[in-house]
């Protein structure tokens, strides 16, 4: 009886001590939270730790912001630099065909003050026949000639042969749709000229050089120097008359002293421009 009783005391105790500890830990977390709810009504704690914890934690909510505009930043400037590039190829295919516009331009313009200059020597000639043509081929061995494409209708024997800026040479052979030209400064070439100063006529020769040409056999006395003008006379009816062909740039005294050599300046140039004008004397 006496250890029944001895059991139930401890029991008891048992129960006592752990009530005690549950209570012992309950109250205080009872008066932490009251605690809390005090300071929480008489300072608003609960809406400043909330407004501290969203300050703590507002750059974290706006990462994914931040990633996609930064992603979109990244995707813009690789689009905004193809545009660019695109825009820089359109640029320079305009530049391009701005340029070849005025390759055109220029070269249309030149056409026609060659054919302006062209027209203007066809005044001095008979004017019964002539040929446009357009210079093919320039040749200077084994001797200086020129080839131009014309009509293979058109005959052009016994011609001569202008470009823009002058009287450059004669008919030689005529093939069909090719004429070529000899020119007036060939070794072998002999043009009837007359000088406009004084009226004397002469003959120049030609030396196998462009624009470079000899008078021989005049005498020392002969009234003619430097700068004068020479055109051609129309004797022998090779050539027009009056056709500006050179002009004196150097007058010496041949071995035996009494003939003059003179140098000649050719104002024509054989192979400039493209267009040919072919006509009768």
């Amino acid at each position: 009886m006496a250890k029944e009783h001895k059991q139930a005391v401890i029991a008891q105790k048992a129960i006592f001590t752990t009530g005690s500890m549950r209570l012992s830990r309950v109250v205080p977390s009872i008066l932490f939270a009251i605690l809390i709810l005090a300071a929480d009504v008489r300072f608003n704690v609960g809406e400043k730790v909330k407004i501290y914890v969203g300050f703590a934690t507002e750059p974290i909510i706006y990462i994914p912001q931040f990633v996609r505009g930064g992603w979109i930043s990244f995707a813009d400037y690789f689009e905004d630099r193809e545009i660019l590039q695109n825009e820089i190829l359109r640029l320079e295919k305009d530049v391009d065909d701005q340029r070849f516009n005025l390759i055109n331009y220029e070269r249309v313009l030149q056409e026609n003050i060659e054919l302006k200059k062209l027209l203007g020597y066809l005044e001095k000639t008979s004017k019964k026949e002539f040929i446009y043509g357009e210079i093919e081929e320039i040749n200077y061995a084994p001797k200086p000639s020129l080839t131009v494409g014309i009509d293979r209708s058109q005959k052009a024997d016994q011609m001569v042969a202008f470009n823009w800026t002058g009287l450059i040479g004669s008919v030689e052979l005529s093939a069909g749709s090719k004429v070529e030209i000899k020119p007036i400064f060939a070794e072998d070439s002999q043009i009837p000229i007359r000088n406009r100063r004084t009226n004397s006529n002469m003959i120049l020769v030609g030396t196998d050089m462009p624009q470079n040409f000899l008078i021989k056999g005049l005498k020392k006395n002969e009234d003619i120097v430097p700068g004068d003008k020479l055109v051609t006379s129309g004797l022998g009816k090779k050539y027009p008359k009056g056709i500006d062909v050179g002009i004196v740039n150097k007058i010496s005294a041949t071995s035996n002293n009494e003939f003059l050599e003179i140098e000649v300046l050719g104002t024509s140039e054989f192979s400039s421009g493209d267009q040919i004008l072919l006509t009768l004397p």
